[in-house]
């Protein structure tokens, strides 16, 4: 019985062993014929993706992907490591030559530039593809001026008396011709400015949701909003008289009214009373109004937030 047992464990003990042999020598022999297999040198034909990126602002390009096919002579590990990387290159469309209405990639002149992305040497490759073709339209342009979108508060006893600066004041853009036609000028994004007291400058953003298929050369432009310490004026101003009855003689009261003005301290001295002038026009009268309205005919251009001390002459007519 005993015999019998360690006979039947002799036989399993046998056949596993037999069976791990075997697998272990099957895989030794097939890695073998891998390594060999691998080693040889093969010829394939492969395709290398190309993207297109850069392109000038003037131009409308729709093919901005395609694919260089070479031949490859090497050994089966080095195809294999081409199979799974997917080398890829990018191109800038800018630096390419441009004809009629084609860019056109040379491969010719790219090949150090390919040969090292995919690592190959020279030797061992032939560009089946010599030249690709991008197709383009042309785009109109056109220079237009930039007006800024400010919102200034001054801080008590500031303000400006220049006109916001922007710098530069006009940009060039691109764009189909009937879209071009149409604008005249764009805008900056709006910027709010609160409580200044000094020279504030700073860069704002073309505000280009108007026209999303124009292109803009330049995307931002620089402002300057130029404050000063102003102060308040006053002049005792006489009133002229216009288009008066001429079969009557007409006397006013009073006779003089008071301007008040603000202007930058450092103009305050150079203003005077001949820079001013307020009449009263008898062509204004409505019918059964007994009173004449003064109004500043002319004034500094350098003066703001200009007023009246009155808005009422009373006037008598004599004949």
């Amino acid at each position: 019985m005993l015999k019998e047992q360690i006979q039947r464990l002799n036989r399993t003990t046998f056949k596993k062993t037999n069976f791990k042999a075997f697998f272990f020598f099957f895989f030794f022999a097939l890695m073998i014929w891998l390594l060999i297999q691998f080693s040889k040198t093969y010829t394939k034909e492969i395709s290398v993706p190309i993207q297109f990126i850069e392109t000038p602002k003037d131009k409308i390009v729709e093919k901005t992907k395609s694919s260089i096919q070479l031949r490859v002579t090497e050994n089966g590990f080095v195809l294999a490591w081409l199979s799974l990387r997917s080398p890829s290159i990018t191109s800038s469309l800018e630096e390419l030559p441009v004809g009629g209405n084609i860019i056109t990639y040379h491969t010719d002149d790219k090949e150090a530039e390919i040969l090292s992305k995919i690592r190959i040497d020279y030797d061992n490759v032939h560009f089946i593809t010599k030249k690709i073709k991008i197709p383009f339209i042309q785009k109109e342009t056109k220079v237009v001026s930039v007006i800024p979108d400010i919102e200034v508060s001054y801080a008590p006893g500031y303000n400006s008396d220049e006109q916001f600066v922007i710098e530069p004041d006009s940009i060039e853009i691109s764009g189909s011709k009937k879209v071009l036609d149409s604008i005249k000028s764009i805008y900056t994004q709006k910027v709010i400015l609160k409580n200044i007291s000094s020279n504030t400058k700073g860069m704002v953003g073309i505000d280009t949701t108007p026209y999303p298929k124009v292109t803009y050369y330049q995307q931002e432009v620089e402002y300057l909003v130029k404050t000063k310490k102003f102060t308040e004026g006053r002049l005792n101003i006489p009133i002229e008289i216009l288009n008066a009855p001429k079969d009557a003689s007409v006397s006013i009261f009073p006779k003089e009214v008071i301007v008040i003005y603000r202007v930058s301290l450092d103009g305050f001295e150079m203003i005077s009373k001949n820079d001013f002038v307020v009449v009263c026009d008898f062509s204004d009268l409505s019918e059964n109004q007994n009173f004449l309205i003064p109004k500043i005919k002319k004034k500094p251009s350098s003066v703001n937030v200009i007023r009246l001390n009155i808005n009422k002459v009373q006037f008598v007519l004599k004949k």
